[in-house]
């Protein structure tokens, strides 16, 4: 008797285990191969799969970061990094123009722009295109220069509405594709904030936010991810900010990024890793604008910066948070569908 109840049991817990939902897959879409101090891209992607591995991480975006000047020992685009998405196709996905696109923009006052500059950028661009670039990026307008990313870490800065930066929104329009854009905004003139350094950034920073609504405004088929949100260098996006933005612009969205730490209500996080709750309710309100993006440098010793572990099992513990089928949108479906990845096949061990 006692046997059989034994075995009740076990055929009992067997069951529960396996009715229990396996970890939910993330779709990652802002990571980057680490090239400083120097560039071993085939151990950056044996690192990365390991962690992708462990962390349930079923396919990345892998991208250059954004580049104001050409450095030959540093610099890499979609060219060098296409190997890993083509010995992996199920697993990464690239984005180009961040150490291209970006460098015309940053090199060429807007005034300058002329149809032969419009020529060439739009050539560069339809080559990333071609290659198999899912989307454009990392892109910047505004990128802050964060003593936690190291000394190397560069301020660079263009107008949100500069004439390349309109172009490649009807490029990526007509291509149907995102541009991933690194923004650190500014809704009017104000100080730099006391825990940032000047130099390299400016002591007091200029208004962006209108500009960059003029971008968004110019070619609403031309999708932009505005990356980073809910870890902010600067005290301007916060819930209500986001609210705002995201309803004037329907083609609008933004990926998670959730290392703790700078100003404390423009994190999403609490210090527990508990989802605020005005963050909570923001992703409710609009469950297919959001997405992770870890920004992850993977070198061949492991993250070297951008994201901590803890920042990546931030990621996780967010999906955790959300109601199951908020969860699965935001974990990965938004991406599919904003990027038109294949579903991956299941990660191996």
């Amino acid at each position: 008797m006692l046997n059989r109840v034994l075995g009740a049991l076990v055929l009992c817990w067997a069951g529960m285990a396996q009715a229990q939902p396996a970890a939910i897959p993330l779709v990652d879409t802002h990571m980057h191969f680490e090239s400083v101090p120097q560039m071993n891209f085939h151990a950056s992607l044996a690192i990365a799969i390991k962690e992708m591995n462990r962390r349930n991480i079923r396919m990345s975006l892998l991208m250059s970061p954004p580049r104001a000047s050409f450095y030959a020992s540093i610099n890499h685009d979609i060219e060098d990094l296409l190997f890993a998405a083509q010995a992996h196709p199920d697993r990464f996905a690239v984005l180009g123009g961040g150490g291209s696109l970006t460098i015309m923009i940053n090199e060429t006052r807007p005034e300058a722009v002329d149809e032969a500059m419009r020529q060439k950028f739009r050539q560069r661009a339809e080559r990333i295109i071609a290659l198999g670039g899912v989307g454009f990026g990392e892109m910047f307008i505004q990128h802050l220069s964060l003593p936690a990313m190291g000394p190397g870490h560069a301020y660079s800065s263009v107008p949100a509405d500069h004439p390349l930066l309109l172009l490649l929104a009807d490029i990526a329009a007509e291509h149907d594709v995102p541009i991933d854009m690194h923004f650190d905004m500014v809704p009017q003139d104000m100080p730099l904030p006391p825990i940032l350094k000047s130099p390299p950034n400016p002591a007091q920073l200029q208004a962006n936010r209108a500009a960059f609504e003029r971008l968004l405004a110019h070619n609403r088929k031309a999708r932009i991810v505005w990356s980073h949100v809910g870890f902010e260098p600067i005290n301007t996006r916060n819930p209500q900010v986001v609210t705002e933005m995201l309803q004037a612009h329907p083609n609008l969205y933004m990926s998670f990024r959730l290392n703790r730490g700078g100003p404390r209500n423009t994190m999403a996080l609490e210090p527990s890793g508990q989802l605020r709750g005005g963050w909570l309710a923001l992703v409710q309100a609009f469950p297919d604008r959001f997405m992770l993006g870890s920004d992850a440098f993977y070198a061949p010793t492991g993250i070297s910066r951008g994201s901590s572990a803890e920042g990546m099992d931030n990621l996780r513990g967010l999906i955790e948070q959300l109601p199951p089928e908020l969860a699965l949108q935001v974990a990965s479906e938004n991406a599919r569908r904003l990027y038109k990845l294949k579903p991956g096949q299941p990660a191996a061990n």
